[in-house]
């Protein structure tokens, strides 16, 4: 019987999370860091046969410039090696060589990010040990020190290889940190880590969502505005399309990072202790909170540190560190900038720190963030479209806040119809938007839009438009730099704090 790719590769992804039992409780670190790696490399054989080539070349070379290239600079050339491989292996049918099957595409992009992030942690480490042996402020050299000890690393060659082709993260993601796997590797209280309590909830939702993606796909599918016969339909019917197949779109990533996660949780994977027991009256006695961040792994040092010395029985663990996707935010949220904020939140940990904040120029350092990200995903020109449209569609609603919603009282119902108004646009910019993405290219991304005559550039145009009318109509005792930070020209607004408490509020109510 023939087997699809989509299902072995859910079947992998399933196979996974019973695999991390095995791993959880182990205390050995090389016995986890090979087995783990032979389990990765069969998992890429099974998906890529003979395109894991690709895959080892790349770590081959990152390997030689992580031993080669001086740690001053090991990041730059470890960047524009990897993402210039990435670049061939996406055009292999111009050199005469067939395009590698299209499920390595999705090995090749975790690779990417694994391989370029472990020379920026090295990097850093390197930065920040210079820093310490100059450093005399004793509050400073004390912070630097917790960041030595909990975030630098110095990888052998076998290790950079092992955490290349860990099977966890390794189809799907999500993105993690050299540093994170190595706490993996050390860590010794996974008795004390209760993945199942995180994993029912999760799996759960990852059963509801394949079960949504299974229904959907008897309705439409990613090709049908691939066919001509397709643009016969009426107008309502094109229209219609872009929600169908978007939903599609999204419970097909739900359902596979949703599993990733379980896959994560069960091996105790990116586990930080979150709260852990108050201390004996007399040692003062308060919650010890790390707060980990997804991708980035603990973000309050002073206090992990306090709860490892605490006994590993007292200390309450969380998996934020592997949480790549929030959908009921996603779904929930009224911006297009809120949604991107908990969409992939590994990877946007990655394009933060890897590229967002190593641009000195703050002008081009987020439409710099925006490119590479697109070139990413691939280079197909519907992705550039896709992603290029998120710019206006922020400018608008950024216009719209300055110039309605802020002159709506407080406590006026306008406010909760302005914000449902505010969810509808985003929802269909995103049904919009995702056209790109489903269809890739250029010529066909282009027959959609003018099919349904551009709708979402229309609409957004014409909200921009109103939110400067009603700007220009306020008072004119209002600054300037006032009117360009509500615009984004510099500095773009949060979204309102009463619409965060409120997602918030209705989260815990899901929860």
């Amino acid at each position: 019987m023939y087997l699809s790719d989509e299902v072995i590769y859910v079947c992998l992804l399933l196979v996974s999370i019973p695999i991390g039992f095995l791993f959880k409780n182990s205390r050995h670190a090389n016995l986890k860091a090979y087995s783990s790696t032979l389990i990765g490399f069969i998992f890429a054989l099974i998906v890529c046969r003979w395109d894991v080539l690709h895959s080892l070349v790349t770590t081959s070379v990152t390997c030689l410039i992580l031993a080669g290239v001086t740690a001053r600079y090991v990041h730059i050339a470890t960047f524009v090696w990897c993402f210039s491989y990435l670049l061939y292996f996406r055009t292999t049918d111009l050199f005469s060589i067939r395009l590698p099957v299209a499920h390595s595409n999705a090995i090749q992009l975790m690779l990417t990010l694994k391989l370029v992030g472990i020379a920026y942690e090295w990097h850093d480490s390197y930065t920040r040990l210079k820093t310490i042996r100059a450093q005399h402020k004793t509050d400073e050299s004390e912070k630097l020190h917790l960041q030595d000890m909990y975030l630098s690393v110095k990888p052998s060659t076998i290790r950079v290889f092992q955490y290349a082709y860990c099977y966890i993260g390794l189809l799907t993601g999500p993105y993690y940190r050299y540093r994170t796997y190595h706490d993996w590797l050390e860590m010794k209280h996974g008795v004390h880590i209760h993945g199942l309590t995180f994993m029912r909830k999760r799996a759960i939702f990852g059963s509801i969502y394949i079960l949504a993606y299974l229904l959907l796909s008897a309705l439409v599918s990613f090709n049908d505005a691939l066919d001509d016969k397709f643009y016969t339909n009426p107008l309502w019917y094109r229209l219609l399309y872009m929600p169908l197949v978007f939903t599609l779109f999204r419970c097909r990533f739900y359902s596979a990072w949703l599993l990733a996660e379980c896959m994560c949780m069960s091996a105790g994977f990116g586990a930080y202790p979150l709260v852990s027991k108050p201390k004996p009256a007399g040692f003062g006695a308060y919650p010890l909170v790390s707060k980990p961040k997804p991708g980035q792994g603990p973000t309050d040092l002073a206090a992990l540190k306090h709860a490892y010395e605490q006994a590993p029985n007292t200390i309450a663990y969380d998996f934020e560190t592997i949480h790549n996707i929030d959908e009921w935010k996603c779904e929930s949220a009224f911006t297009v900038k809120e949604v991107l904020r908990y969409w992939n939140m590994s990877v946007q940990y990655w394009m933060a720190t890897c590229v967002y904040k190593r641009i000195k120029w703050r002008r081009i350092a987020h439409p710099a963030t925006m490119f590479v990200s697109a070139y990413w995903h691939g280079i197909h020109l519907g992705y550039y479209m896709g992603m290029v449209s998120t710019t206006p569609s922020i400018l608008a609603e950024n216009a719209m806040e300055a110039g309605v919603r802020r002159r709506i009282p407080v406590n006026s119902r306008f406010i909760r119809v302005y914000d449902m108004c505010s969810w509808f646009f985003r929802t269909r910019m995103f049904d919009y938007m995702s056209i790109g993405f489903i269809l890739k290219h250029f010529y066909y991304t282009w027959k959609y839009w003018k099919s349904v005559y551009f709708i979402g550039h229309t609409v957004t145009l014409i909200l921009y438009l109103i939110g400067l009318i009603a700007i220009q109509i306020r008072p004119r005792g209002k600054r300037k730099e006032i009117v360009h930070k509500d615009l984004g020209i510099d500095v773009q607004p949060k979204a309102p704090e009463e619409q965060h408490q409120r997602l918030e509020n209705e989260h815990k109510k899901e929860l």
